[in-house]
């Protein structure tokens, strides 16, 4: 058994070229020579690998062994040699790129050369790659750079960082945000881009050119610097549809993002305030019921057990005040309704409209008659999904207006008829979010009945809207604000059409389909 502390012999000669034939580098190990202080310095070929074969155009057996001069004449005075030269007296390597034309291969190209001497020794290892295709894209990216720098510098607080095959600053101009050491677009390049932004965030944006080089995007925001930025970090490609760079662009989105955040909170706020005023609006509603009920009660037990006593007024102020407590009851009844609209969700089901309108007019019957009106259904009309509860009492609140408004001594006239409209024809004001692509049902209400003046077509919406005294019209102003909530609880809305003295169309857009 070997002993621990014993020392393993190096690795043979074969097994190292072995090793390095497989390096994806050219790879020479040059040995200095010197045959006289005043002779010029020669370099002498120890060791060469595969890929240094194939890139110059000579065997093994051609390079190892022969002096570089014999083997590459044209060369002569090529600062490369003066390179090797340097690292070999002062130990000490180097890199850098050189465009060489080898003759023998016929290749001509770009190459990153990397110098290291050997220690305790007249050798240097030099490695080279071919890093053409790289060269001729940061050549493009650099003519582009009048492109990014117009850009950067036209749209508002935005930056552009380009980064090269060898994960370094190949381009940076505009907006450059806190995540970097540097806010100076011109401190940036030439540098590694990691070691360019701040540790903290190393890791991740490794992560981010890593795997970009490898194809894939990133869109994201983040913080730095207290300003919020949004973040693309993408491939460049060549022609040949090779990654060559990694673009990133920045954009200060702080102020749209602090409006956004804004808009959420308020939202949020409103949407609470909107919850505690319809749970108000029913519990006060629910609660009110109970004395209304008291005094109704009374009132009828008053005038049933004690008229013979009460004189005239008495009678006509137990009247007012029954009046006033049936009033008030129609008034709840209708707060209830509304704040359910709004709090209860919807069980959406398919609606046969057609035997809807048969049940509100069931629903509807003794006043049809003693009005003496007319209601003309006119078929098909549609199935649509939706709240059959809800959708019920929109239409009948519209029936029920129609059948109301009405000038003394007319008998109602009401047709009833739908269509089916694609989201473009949606009227003047379309419901939110309307796609142009979805089919709507519009449905029409129409009567001949005392007509709405075109400067109140948007006020009669509104709750406790009453466009008429009660002594005229009874009602709350509540009925058509209730409609437009169960329209737009639908996913749709309802628009209104009429002139005076003859007549009001009310249409109702549902979607046929839901969303």
């Amino acid at each position: 058994m070997n002993n621990p502390s014993t020392k393993v012999d190096m690795m043979p000669t074969n097994l190292w070229q072995k090793a390095l034939d497989h390096s994806a580098s050219g790879i020479l190990v040059y040995e200095l020579v010197k045959h006289g202080n005043e002779s010029p310095p020669q370099f002498l070929i120890q060791l060469a690998n595969r890929q240094a074969e194939a890139m110059l155009g000579h065997s093994r057996e051609e390079l190892v062994g022969r002096f570089a001069h014999d083997l590459f004449p044209r060369s002569e005075g090529h600062v490369l040699w003066t390179d090797i030269e340097r690292a070999i007296t002062s130990k000490t390597g180097s890199k850098r790129d050189l465009f060489y034309h080898i003759a023998r291969s016929g290749m001509a190209a770009w190459f990153s050369v990397t110098i290291d001497p050997i220690a305790d020794s007249r050798c240097a290892v030099v490695s080279f790659v071919d890093i053409t295709e790289w060269k001729q894209a940061q050549q493009h990216l650099l003519e582009d750079s009048i492109l990014f720098k117009a850009l950067s510098s036209t749209v508002p607080e935005m930056g552009v960082v380009a980064v090269d095959f060898f994960r370094k600053v190949a381009l940076a101009n505009g907006r450059i945000p806190g995540l970097f050491r540097s806010s100076n677009p011109d401190d940036l390049i030439g540098r590694r881009f990691v070691d360019a932004i701040e540790q903290e965030f190393m890791g991740d944006w490794e992560t981010y050119i890593r795997t970009a080089f490898d194809g894939e995007q990133h869109y994201f925001t983040d913080h730095w610097g207290g300003w919020r930025w949004e973040v693309y970090v993408g491939p460049v490609r060549n022609a040949n549809g090779q990654i060559v760079m990694v673009l990133v662009v920045y954009k200060n989105v702080s102020e749209q993002y602090q409006q956004q955040q804004a808009l959420q909170q308020a939202n949020v706020s409103l949407h609470r305030s909107n919850e505690d005023l319809e749970r108000f609006a029913y519990v006060a509603s629910h609660d009110l019921q109970e004395p209304l009920r008291k005094i109704r009660s009374f009132g009828d037990l008053l005038k049933a057990r004690y008229a013979d006593q009460l004189d005239g007024m008495g009678v006509d102020l137990v009247d007012r005040m029954q009046s006033g407590a049936n009033r008030m009851d129609e008034l709840i009844r209708s707060i209830l309704a509304f704040s359910r609209v709004n709090s209860t969700p919807l069980a959406p089901a398919t609606v046969i409209l057609e035997d809807l309108f048969n049940g509100i007019q069931a629903d509807l019957e003794m006043v049809i008659q003693e009005k003496k009106a007319i209601i003309t259904v006119q078929p098909p009309l549609p199935m649509v999904p939706g709240d059959e509860a809800q959708l019920r009492q929109l239409f009948q609140n519209l029936i029920t207006n129609a059948l109301k408004f009405m000038s003394p001594g007319a008998e109602p006239r009401i047709t009833i008829s739908a269509r089916i409209v694609s989201g473009t024809d949606v009227g003047d004001h379309p419901p939110a979010g309307r796609d142009p692509q979805t089919q709507y049902a519009e449905i029409s209400v129409a009567d001949n009945g005392i007509g709405i003046a075109k400067e109140n077509f948007e006020k009669i919406f509104k709750l406790f809207t009453r466009l008429h005294g009660r002594t005229a019209y009874t009602g709350t102003g509540i009925g058509l604000a209730t409609t437009k909530r169960v329209a737009e609880n639908h996913g749709g809305t309802i628009l209104v059409d009429s002139e005076e003295g003859r007549g009001t169309t009310f249409r109702v857009y549902l979607p046929v389909k839901s969303s």
